[in-house]
């Protein structure tokens, strides 16, 4: 399934490469935060989500990533240090405003596609500021359909040179140890 889901991704590739020369498409993989457990100053990763964030970086090898962003929160964090430290990057924080000021995350997300316009970026937040942020980039929410909110699933969004934008929700399926 796994070589299955990377085949989906190279083809998602090719066919953004199909834009008008100059004008590729701006990529950005959604995911959420893996398995927490509490800690003293916020959820931590328990050992099963250091695993899961490794497989992420693993998932997501044979992607040219430009850059890595997260909220300043301990879990989401911890969930792409791995991923960023196989891009040969850190990572990015941003203010998740989404639910304060969408205003406010509406240009910050913008600021990000402009910054990284025609790459791949990641942004690992909580289900609903992925939501509200695949709207703000042009998504309907009942385009997403329901189950956004498990760390494997991932929400790719190719945004256009037109400012159109397609999504595809894709499931990692990590096997599970029984």
């Amino acid at each position: 399934m796994l070589r299955i889901s990377l085949c989906l991704l190279m083809l998602w590739g090719i066919v953004c490469s199909m834009q008008p020369p100059g004008t590729a498409a701006t990529t950005v993989v959604f995911v959420n935060c893996a398995e927490t457990t509490p800690g003293e100053k916020g959820p931590v990763l328990t050992a099963t989500g250091r695993e899961q964030a490794g497989q992420l970086a693993r998932f997501l090898r044979d992607m040219p990533v430009e850059a890595v962003y997260s909220p300043y929160s301990g879990c989401l964090q911890q969930t792409v240090e791995p991923l960023a430290a196989s891009k040969n990057t850190t990572v990015r924080y941003f203010r998740d405003a989404c639910e304060a000021n969408p205003d406010v995350m509406d240009h910050i997300l913008q600021e990000m596609m402009i910054k990284h316009t025609g790459k791949t970026i990641v942004i690992c937040a909580p289900p609903k500021s992925i939501l509200k942020m695949a709207g703000m980039l042009g998504i309907r929410q009942k385009e997403l359909k329901p189950g956004m909110g498990l760390f494997e699933e991932i929400l790719i969004v190719n945004v256009f040179y037109a400012g159109e934008a397609v999504a595809q929700k894709l499931n990692m399926n990590f096997q599970k140890k029984v």
